[in-house]
Formats: C-alpha cells, structure tokens, sequence
C-alpha cells in the first residue's frame, strides 16, 4: 500500500494565495506538483481561490501563422505577422498535455484499427478482381455460344 503524504489543506489554500508556484509547495510538503494542482483546482471549483489569481502568470506563446503573400520580390524576405499571438496559462497548458498523452495512448488501438481495415480493402480488391476475371470468361463463353450457333452472323 502506498504511502500518503499528510497534507494541510488550510497552508496550501494560504500558500496559493499568497501566489506560491506549485512546485515550490509541493518541495516544502513533500509531495508531487500535481497533487498541488489538484487542490488548487479544488479551492478553484469552490470558490476558495480565484483563478487568475491563483495561478502566477506564465504566458506560452504560440506561433502566429504567416499569411502568405502573392507574387513576393524575389529579394523581399518574408515578415512575421504583426498580430500578438494567444496566450496559454499553465493550467490550459496542463490540460492540452493530459488530452495529448490520452491520445497517445490510444495509438496502438487507433494503429490496429488501421491494419484491419487495410486487410479489409485488400480482401474487398480481391474480390472484385475475382469477380472481373468471372464477367470476363462469361463474356468469352457467351461469344463462344453465339458463334457456334450462328458461325455466320457473329460479328467481333
């Protein structure tokens, strides 16, 4: 059985308010940042902790697209968009990884998936190139037919 680590909730909530980060509250109770996170989504959900305010600002920016340019001058170099791009809190950020790494893990499903498909259409193409090669002698027999009972008027 595992080992809990005794926490208290009251000195984490005065911690996160005072705008400790998570991983500096986890090191002095000895326990993991996302344990940390989850209280603080806790208080959050609650409404012990404001959001904004509970998390310290740590913006992630993302890279804005270029649009492109029609016809550029060969010497012209490319610009950046002048437009800002959207900022990310650490929690967003936290739960893009988590909805990344579930996905992940249904790779080897997804992948599996794919393989039996695949071995279905080959079976499918198997099928109608049977089926071709059938309509095909069907057709060589029926000429045949017509010719041996009318060797005079069948025409090629």
């Amino acid at each position: 059985m595992a080992r809990k680590a005794i926490v208290d909730r009251n000195t984490v909530l005065q911690l996160l308010k005072e705008s400790k980060t998570s991983q500096s509250i986890a090191t002095q109770f000895g326990v993991s940042r996302q344990a940390i996170d989850l209280y603080r989504k806790e208080f959050i959900r609650t409404g012990l902790l404001q959001g904004a305010a509970s998390t310290p600002a740590l913006p992630v920016t993302m890279p804005a697209p270029t649009p492109p340019t029609i016809n550029p001058p060969v010497s012209a170099k490319p610009t950046l968009s002048s437009a800002k791009p959207p900022e990310v809190s650490l929690d967003q950020m936290i739960e893009l990884f988590i909805k990344a790494l579930d996905a992940l893990k249904r790779l080897p499903e997804l992948e599996d998936e794919v393989v039996k498909f695949r071995n279905e259409h080959e079976g499918l193409l198997q099928q109608i190139t049977q089926l071709k090669e059938r309509e095909q002698k069907r057709k060589e027999q029926e000429t045949r037919w017509l010719q041996a009972q009318n060797p005079d008027n069948v025409k090629f």
